[in-house]
Order: C-alpha cells, then structure tokens, then sequence
C-alpha cells in the first residue's frame, strides 16, 4: 500500500472517531445553550426562602449634607449587625454605631456604640412603621429609625414581585406604590416604584439575580415639635438574591433628597440635600 492510501485510510478512520465526538458535542453545546437561555427567560417559580436559617449582615448608610450649592455641611455614618431568620421569624440588631465629621476627606471614626440597639430584637413586619413600635426604644433617633426601615425595604424589593420579573424588563409594581407613616412624624410617599431583574451574578458563592429598583419624585414630609421638613426623595438600587435559597446575599441603595426645614423659634428655612449610600453585605 502506498504511503498516500495509507494516510487516507488514516484520515477516513480519525473522520470515523470525529464525527461522533463533534456531533456530540455540537449537541451538548445546544443543549446547554437552551438551558441557559430557558433558564434566564425567568426566575424560579416556587422558590421559597428558608426562614429558620440564621443570616448576618452589616449595613453601613452613609449621610452627606450639602446646602443648595453644592457645598458640604456634615456626614454622618451609621453601622450595624443585623441577623435574621431567628426564632419567631424576628430579627436583631448589634452593634450599631453612629459617627460625624465636618470633614469630608476626614475617614470616620468608629463612632459612639449605640447600647440601646444592643440585641434588640423584633418581628420585621408593616409594624415597624408605627409609633408604638419604636416605643420599645424610645431613644431612636430618625437615624436609627430609618436603620430599621431600610433593611426591611431591601426585603420588599427582593420578594414582593418575584413572579413578576422578566429579563431586562420594567416592572412598575403598583401594588406597592403608596404614602407610608413614619412612626407618627410625617410621611413618605413612594409614587412609582420599577424593578427590573437585569441579569445573573456570582456572590458569596451563590449565584444570584440582580433586582434592580428605581423610585423617583417621592414626596417627603416630617413634622416635630421642632422642626418642619418637606421635600422630595429620588432612590435606587440592586439587590443580589440567590438563585438556591432566595436569601439576599448584597444590596445596595442611593438616595438624592432635598429637603425645606422649618425650625420653630427661628427665622428663615434651611434649604438644602442630602446624598445617603448604604450597603448591606452578608457576613455568614
């Protein structure tokens, strides 16, 4: 046999070998393409978070005080532990501290421990909204209240409108658009809340949907025996939620306010913004 049969001969047998292992794979890559794009066409149905799994989280706001200038006043940083998924369906908090500067390139201090936060534990529910919730702690300030708020919002925008969600398009849940009581202060008014799922991420190990939220042109008001505040709030964020156990695994939220304050007993109103950011990582 010559040295060119021999060499096609070869090549018919290594064709023999290829073509099954090239068909094979051509219909594994088919395969895990359409998986893949079933799978992001929607979010799991009927995942359900597992609520007697302890979860840990720090949350970190930060406050920036501008007036309408542009020029800054004050920061003021707020921290905390936050576990949920304790007995009872409740929560708690530790270690909350709070700190200032007049500095804005000045990194914060630790801040002063917040003892009355100490293990203070509650059901996170549309309770925590009343008056009579914060009588459990009567020394919150709107720092600390808002505290509460917001860890309990990351929630709402992660959950409420799961089944709802599609792939890179809005949804405007106006089942959750409405004026909410702050504790018997004042109101916040959310006109127009839109979640949109824009895609898939890795996060502590945990694949997760990115929700992202954006809530605009929200009317804020606040009435003290001191002070007077109106004004209008823009916010926005993403919260990461697994994709295995539907626990949130980061969230993130920005938030633009400018606010007229009246204080009583002194003339003029105090105009002007604040810029907040806020974190919640999970530590466990």
């Amino acid at each position: 046999m010559s040295i060119i049969n021999q060499i096609i001969k070869k090549m018919k047998t290594l064709s023999f070998y290829l073509i099954p292992v090239f068909a094979m794979l051509f219909n594994v890559v088919q395969a895990q393409e359409k998986t893949q794009l079933d799978y992001l066409d929607q979010l799991p149905e009927g995942l359900e978070l597992d609520n007697s799994i302890q979860r840990k989280y720090i949350m970190t706001t930060d406050y920036f005080d501008y007036d309408l200038k542009g020029n800054f006043l004050r920061k003021r940083r707020l921290t905390g532990e936050y576990t949920c998924g304790l007995e009872g369906d409740s929560a708690r908090w530790n270690n909350v501290y709070i700190s200032q500067l007049d500095d804005l390139e000045s990194p914060f201090p630790k801040g002063m421990k917040q003892d009355y936060m100490e293990n203070f534990n509650y059901k996170p529910d549309e309770n925590v909204l009343t008056e009579d919730f914060f009588m459990m702690i009567p020394e919150a300030n709107i720092f600390i209240k808002n505290l509460v708020w917001d860890v309990m919002g990351f929630d709402v925008f992660a959950y409420s409108c799961w089944d709802s969600l599609k792939l890179n398009k809005e949804y405007h849940s106006l089942e959750l658009n409405s004026e909410v009581e702050l504790a018997g202060e004042g109101t916040f008014e959310n006109k127009d809340i839109i979640l949109t799922w824009i895609g898939i991420t890795e996060k502590n190990n945990e694949m997760c949907a990115i929700i992202k939220f954006s809530v605009m042109n929200n009317p804020l008001k606040v009435e003290t025996d001191i002070i007077t505040m109106t004004g209008r709030s823009h916010y926005w964020g993403e919260v990461y939620v697994s994709l295995s156990v539907k626990q949130i695994e980061y969230a993130a939220l920005s938030e633009d306010v400018v606010t007229d304050i009246s204080i009583k007993g002194q003339e003029g109103n105090i105009l002007g913004y604040t810029v907040r950011n806020i974190s919640l990582s999970k530590i466990n």
